[in-house]
């Protein structure tokens, strides 16, 4: 038995868009988001009826309070497509979600070519977002969010698919020009009437002769958002949580549980007040998690990696032959 220090928290990958590596899929997180759409859901985008779904996998990237960029929270993942140039070279930025929360995020994986950035929050678990788009985006009006979900969005219209190119002078194949009204916000999501996403607005230089970069505000398509997210790291995943103890299982007459034989210190279990004592018997009973029942190390570590670093877990002990509930906040592990 070791110490629950490792209790990965996976994801399912947004819909419409490659799994990202290093992810298992998870039942749906105790939170008030949805659950993930089912396989027969990821062919196609989700409708949405005024925008008001769409908003909630919006994010305003931040830095002290300021606005750098947009950002779009992957569907039943959790990670955020944005825009490297908008964190001006920062590895960490934070988060400002559709309801007004603001968690830290880490910079997990970056594509300087197509301007591209995936942000892994590290703490909360928001999934609500959005999905690729499987319509043309030159047909019809698009929508573009430039205000964290809070304002309504923009119209616009692709004027043209043209090659661009990066800093580094390498060519962009099929970025899309758009006619917007309004000021684009680089990281914002250009979605179709249905709600899916057909670009993430970029940096790019204009295509003109000569060496000198012009640079001025693309969509990149849903095919280069494809490719780069099918290069995320394995280690660009979320942190864990952990509760930081090492149980086995035991009984006290017909009530059922896990031993608590070891804390570690300063882990979330210590701090909780968690007790184990050399008299077996003496130490907590741990006998559910949030009301579900836990007999083994195993469904104890099942439970609590439903919830994420920064979340509050309920934990029914039994102390001297009494129940009481422990609140737990689990963080990642040291």
């Amino acid at each position: 038995m070791g110490i629950l220090a490792v209790l990965t928290v996976g994801g399912t990958a947004s819909a419409g868009l490659p799994a990202l590596p290093g992810t298992e899929p998870t039942p749906p997180p105790a939170t008030n988001t949805p659950a993930p759409p089912s396989a027969d859901a990821a062919a196609k985008p989700v409708k949405v009826n005024d925008s008001a779904d769409a908003k909630k996998g919006i994010v305003s990237v931040q830095e002290g309070g300021r606005t750098l960029g947009m950002g779009t929270v992957l569907g039943g993942d959790g990670r955020i497509l944005t825009a490297l140039s908008g964190l001006r070279g920062a590895e960490l930025a934070d988060v400002k979600y559709a309801d007004g929360h603001v968690v830290r995020a880490r910079l997990g994986h970056k594509d300087p070519v197509w301007d591209l950035a995936l942000l892994i929050p590290m703490s909360g678990r928001w999934t609500d977002g959005l999905t690729a788009s499987e319509i043309d985006p030159s047909n019809g009006e698009l929508k573009v969010f430039l205000a964290g979900g809070r304002a309504a969005p923009t119209s616009g219209r692709v004027k043209a698919k043209v090659d661009v190119r990066a800093k580094d002078g390498t060519q962009l194949d099929g970025a899309l020009d758009l006619e917007l009204r309004g000021s684009p916000i680089v990281g914002a999501p250009v979605v179709d009437g249905t709600g899916g996403v057909v670009g993430i607005l970029v940096r790019a230089c204009k295509p003109v002769d000569g060496s000198v970069c012009l640079q001025s505000i693309y969509a990149a398509p849903v095919a280069a958002i494809r490719n780069f997210l099918v290069r995320t790291p394995l280690n660009a995943v979320a942190p864990s949580p952990w509760l930081g103890i090492v149980g086995a299982p035991d009984s006290v007459g017909n009530t059922r549980g896990v031993r608590v034989m070891q804390i570690a210190p300063a882990s979330p279990a210590a701090k909780a007040g968690l007790k184990t004592n050399n008299d077996q018997a003496l130490a907590h009973l741990i006998v559910a998690v949030d009301g579900n029942p836990v007999d083994t190390p195993e469904k104890l570590a099942d439970r609590i990696s439903k919830h994420s670093v920064g979340e509050t877990v309920k934990l029914l002990v039994l102390e001297s032959e009494k129940f009481r509930e422990v609140s737990v906040v689990l963080r990642a592990p040291p």
